[in-house]
């Protein structure tokens, strides 16, 4: 890991979208997208309620203040309109190291297919690597998530071996090191 900025709280600026810190008024959007089953087709955390949903999105806003790059809302400049979430964050345990930082996404439905989680994650992963927070960035995508893919390729990503702890059949990891 290089030099770390400390509280990651600034905004950042895509051509079409304001990458901003979570707040409070998130948990309405960040519920409806963690209780949509296509939304979450690729996605382990599953919730069996829109009470589940609602406390999941909570307790991601009031974490993400103590992380160091954490979840970023994706805003569009020009409607307002909440499109989903880019992050930063430590891989799981059972992914990786525990030194090992993962980009990750998430959008509505009506936001597919815009290259907007390419704008997004790319704007964050590339900030961090340039700004020299990190010297290495992960993704790690479920296998089959083809959209998600091509998310990855395009902003330079390429596919490493998978741990076999995790199963090469369940899991794709991608990486991308600093310049």
């Amino acid at each position: 890991m290089m030099n770390r900025p400390g509280k990651f709280h600034v905004q950042i600026d895509t051509p079409r979208c304001l990458l901003r810190r979570l707040i409070a008024e998130d948990v309405e959007w960040l519920t409806d997208l963690n209780v949509d089953p296509e939304v979450n087709r690729f996605i382990d955390d599953e919730v069996s309620s829109r009470d589940e949903a609602k406390y999941f999105a909570a307790v991601t806003i009031d974490s993400n203040s103590s992380c160091e790059f954490g979840y970023w809302a994706i805003q569009d400049k020009e409607t307002g309109v909440i499109h989903g979430w880019t992050a930063l964050g430590k891989l799981r345990p059972r992914w990786g190291s525990r030194d090992e930082f993962a980009v990750s996404y998430v959008l509505r439905r009506a936001s597919w297919g815009k290259g907007l989680a390419t704008e997004a994650a790319g704007k964050l992963v590339r900030r961090a690597l340039e700004d020299q927070w990190l010297d290495r960035i992960m993704g790690v995508i479920a296998v089959g998530n083809t959209a998600s893919k091509r998310v990855l390729e395009k902003i330079g990503m390429h596919a490493v071996e998978s741990p076999k702890s995790v199963g090469p059949n369940r899991y794709q990891y991608f990486l991308i090191d600093a310049p």
